[in-house]
């Protein structure tokens, strides 16, 4: 991994690879997204969801080690890095990947309860940055309280639960206050 300066990126200029489609309307989910001419499928997620991940995990083309001890690269991406340095076209097909993933736990767990865009994009960063699996499971396997209170559509009770996911390595970390912070403001818009 790169030890030298980081080589970043700009989450605007990513964000401008995912197309046209929803983005720049902040009330809106993305859509379809196509990527140099690519089809990557579809997010539910706003312009206001993406902006609400990308300004929290920054944006690097170089690989590096997050908080928790992660090897990262683009976008919070923790999946197939198999070299130091990618380019911003990279950076928005693994993030397109990722929410996709994040979504998709959550589709399954909101099943046919109720939930507002804003709880969407919300709890979408929030299982974006915890995984699904953390999303789902205490570490003795109980089911945890956010992931309980969406199954069981009791959603304001799931919004205060964000509160309590600011530990990173055993570590209260600024970083996830403030990301908890804006992702509870999201959450009960």
């Amino acid at each position: 991994m790169n030890k030298l300066r980081p080589i970043l990126c700009s989450i605007t200029a990513v964000i401008a690879l995912l197309g046209n489609s929803g983005v720049g309307n902040s009330a809106l989910p993305i859509g379809n997204v196509v990527i140099a001419g690519e089809n990557q499928g579809k997010l539910n997620l706003t312009y206001k969801g993406l902006k609400l991940i990308g300004d929290y995990e920054g944006c690097r083309l170089d690989a590096y080690r997050c908080p928790a001890g992660y090897k990262t690269n683009g976008i919070g991406n923790i999946h197939n890095i198999t070299t130091d340095i990618i380019d911003n076209e990279q950076v928005a097909k693994d993030w397109v990947s990722n929410i996709q993933q994040a979504e998709s736990c959550l589709n399954n767990v909101i099943g046919s309860n109720y939930i507002t865009q804003g709880q969407y994009d919300a709890l979408t960063s929030f299982i974006f940055n915890t995984g699904c699996k953390r999303f789902l499971k205490n570490k003795d396997l109980t089911a945890t309280k956010i992931s309980t209170y969406v199954r069981t559509g009791k959603m304001l009770q799931a919004c205060l639960q964000l509160s309590r996911w600011v530990y990173g390595g055993g570590k209260k970390l600024k970083g996830l206050v403030k990301r908890r912070m804006s992702e509870y403001s999201r959450c009960i818009e």
